[in-house]
């Protein structure tokens, strides 16, 4: 499972409001064995990575590229929100946090500590039937 290799390999699979549902990702050829593209922009062009089966494939190969890895430090470096300011921003957003009896006390986000992770909450959404990654946060 891609998105489970992601995971392994540090990846986040960047979610994008397309047909495929993940950035860099286009449903070329429905009905296709391997229907879709994974594409970066690279040197002011765009480059086909290859064609894929899944949505989630097809991104995982979008993630491991140059560009794909470019684009995780940039937003690696950005600061980590208090808990205060992602509250604040979410209200400029007008968005809700939901509320959740768990152990981080948010719907959707999970805690798994480990020594080596700089970023133990995982943010997670059930999308057509499957568990989508949002990402992992600090």
């Amino acid at each position: 499972e891609a998105r489970q290799q992601a995971q392994a390999e540090g990846l986040t699979l960047r979610l994008a409001d397309n047909s495929a549902g993940y950035f860099g990702v286009g449903l070329s050829h429905p009905g296709k064995p391997k229907p879709y593209q994974a594409y970066v922009r690279r040197g002011g062009k765009n480059v086909h990575l290859g064609s894929f089966a899944t949505a989630e494939e097809a991104a995982l190969c979008v993630a491991r590229s140059p560009e794909g890895q470019a684009a995780a430090e940039r937003a690696a470096a950005a600061p980590p929100l208090t808990s205060e300011e992602a509250r604040q921003q979410a209200q400029a957003e007008g968005l809700t946090l939901r509320v959740a009896d768990n152990k981080t006390g948010y719907f959707g986000v999970n805690h798994q500590p480990r020594r080596s992770k700089p970023k133990p909450y995982q943010a997670q959404v059930w999308r057509g039937g499957k568990t989508v990654n949002l990402g992992s946060f600090a």
